[in-house]
C-alpha cells in the first residue's frame, strides 16, 4: 500500500508540473483548414493570433480549437482589456505616425496609408499584444518552434517526451 501511495503521489507531483508549464506556455487556436490563415479581423495587426486556454469559445469562432505551443510573444505589449489597446492604438501609434498640418486630429486611416500596426509595433520594441484573459497576436512567430496538438492528450505526451526530459 505505502508503494501505491508513493507512487499516486509522485503522478499528482508530475501532473502538477505539466498543468504549470501549460498555463505558462500553451495557448489555443481555432483553425478552419490546417497550414491557411483564418482571415479574421486582425485588429492588433498581422501576425500569429491565438487566445488564452480560458476563452475557448472566441478560438472556436474560427474553426477546430488547437493547443498550441511556443506562440507567446516573448516582448509583448500588454493590455487588460480589447478597449486599453484600442485607446493605446490611437493615442501611440496614430498619433505618432500621423501628424495633420493643420493640427486637428489625426485619421485613421491615414495611419494605414503608411505603415501597419505590426510595423509600428515592431518599431516600437514590441514583437506581440496580449489582451489578458482574451487573445494574443505573436508578430515574429517562428514557424519551426511552433507546435500544435488536437488534444490533451498529445499535448502531455509532448510534454512527457520532449520538454520535461529537457531539464
Amino acid at each position: 500500500m505505502k508503494i501505491f501511495l508513493l507512487i499516486k503521489e509522485e503522478a499528482d507531483k508530475e501532473w502538477r508540473e505539466f498543468l504549470m508549464w501549460k498555463r505558462k506556455n500553451v495557448t489555443i487556436r481555432g483553425i478552419n483548414e490546417p497550414g491557411k490563415e483564418n482571415n479574421g479581423g486582425a485588429i492588433l495587426g498581422d501576425g500569429l493570433y491565438t487566445a488564452f486556454l480560458s476563452n475557448k469559445e472566441l478560438a472556436k469562432k474560427y474553426g477546430t480549437v488547437y493547443f498550441v505551443v511556443n506562440a507567446i510573444p516573448k516582448k509583448p505589449k500588454v493590455f487588460n482589456t480589447l478597449n486599453d489597446w484600442e485607446i493605446w492604438f490611437y493615442n501611440h501609434l496614430v498619433r505618432t505616425f500621423v501628424k495633420p498640418k493643420d493640427g486637428s486630429l489625426p485619421d485613421m486611416r491615414e495611419f494605414f496609408k503608411t505603415t501597419t500596426i505590426r510595423d509600428a509595433m515592431l518599431k516600437l520594441g514590441y514583437d506581440g499584444v496580449i489582451i489578458k484573459g482574451r487573445e494574443m497576436v505573436n508578430y515574429l512567430p517562428n514557424e519551426d518552434d511552433i507546435r500544435y496538438f488536437q488534444n490533451e492528450r498529445q499535448l502531455l505526451q509532448y510534454y512527457t517526451l520532449i520538454v520535461a526530459n529537457s531539464d
